[in-house]
């Protein structure tokens, strides 16, 4: 099993008011008794309303929020003890965030995982063409990140989390924003991922 979450909950304070001495808080349930499993090679969809809490969930299988309660395992862990070592097997696109770095061509950022998930050359080579072949980006790839477009960026950000070949990727809202051939052009990428687990959000 890639992912498992049993009764799952996570609830947080939000100030509602304040003074100088005081706070008044209110108690959020962002997650509510979600149960699922997820196995390998599955493309599951989470939908819902802005918050509605997918983020949320997101963010406790891969281990940065800790659940209020319940159960949650990522490749048979609890991600939150074991980031480190479930990193080397996820990729994560957020779509209102990116790993890219800004003033520099994509290619460098490709480089720099390599380095982090410490990928053999010859590795790192062959998987950086099939993807530029599969995502058709060779022509911008050395142009600084921030004189792109928000569809030539997320592009580059598919290839710069599959640098390591992952096991499980996720992508979190990745195509807000983007015009509807953009889109058809990510979700077409995406179907050619038949040996991938994927957890998508909308």
């Amino acid at each position: 099993m890639i992912v498992e979450t049993k009764n799952l909950y996570k609830e947080y304070q939000k100030v509602v008011s304040a003074t100088l001495f005081h706070k008044k808080y209110q108690q959020i349930l962002a997650v509510h008794d979600v149960s699922f499993q997820i196995k390998a090679g599955e493309h599951v969809g989470l939908v819902g309303l802005n918050g509605s809490g997918k983020s949320t969930l997101i963010k406790m299988i891969l281990g940065i929020l800790q659940p209020t309660s319940g159960k949650v395992e990522t490749f048979g862990c609890v991600p939150v003890d074991n980031r480190q070592k479930n990193a080397l097997k996820i990729g994560v696109v957020f779509g209102q965030r990116s790993q890219l770095r800004w003033d520099l061509p994509a290619m460098d950022t490709f480089r720099l995982n390599q380095e982090l998930y410490q990928v053999p050359q010859t590795s790192f080579e062959q998987r950086v063409r099939e993807l530029f072949q599969m995502l058709d980006v060779k022509d911008f790839l050395f142009q600084p990140v921030r004189s792109l477009s928000l569809g030539q960026r997320m592009k580059v950000e598919f290839i710069a989390v599959l640098i390591h070949d992952p096991d499980l990727i996720i992508l979190d809202e990745p195509t807000i924003g983007l015009d509807v051939l953009s889109k058809n052009s990510i979700v077409h990428f995406l179907k050619t991922l038949t040996n991938k687990t994927i957890i998508f959000t909308s």
